[in-house]
């Protein structure tokens, strides 16, 4: 494995270990952080990530939309998915947060492999991951 293409933020340690097995069994080279200012520090070190995958909301100075802007600043091209078990804010943005499916918590760890499978090659997701996930879309 070469360089992590995926970094995963959540501060449950069991979600991330579910997420890194899945995705690293699917042939993803994945890193893993337990807030959004520990996955800052990885950014500020200019790791190539072509995928965040993070949660919304989490302890810590940085929430899911605040970590997914400064990783654009660092990353302008790197994708976006985020993750929640609060439907309820599952199509509110925070202004300027990049756009991004979002992943309802709890996601099956096949859901989970084909919407990241489908968000790097640009691919449509399968029906499964497709009703699990929602696209943050922009407004009309």
């Amino acid at each position: 494995m070469g360089q992590p293409a995926i970094l995963f933020v959540d501060d449950c340690e069991d979600v991330l270990e579910l997420a890194a097995l899945a995705l690293n069994e699917a042939g993803f080279d994945v890193m893993t952080a337990v807030s959004g200012d520990v996955a800052l520090i990885l950014l500020e070190q200019r790791v190539p990530f072509r995928l965040l995958i993070t949660d919304i909301v989490m302890p810590g100075f940085l929430d899911g939309f605040a970590l997914a802007r400064k990783a654009r600043e660092y990353l302008p091209d790197i994708r976006v998915i985020y993750t929640t078990g609060y439907r309820e804010i599952a199509n509110v943005r925070s202004r300027g947060a990049p756009f991004g499916e979002i992943l309802a918590k709890p996601w099956s760890p096949r859901a989970l492999v084909e919407l990241v499978g489908a968000s790097l090659t640009g691919k449509q997701a399968t029906e499964e991951a497709a009703q699990t996930a929602t696209l943050l879309r922009r407004p009309a």
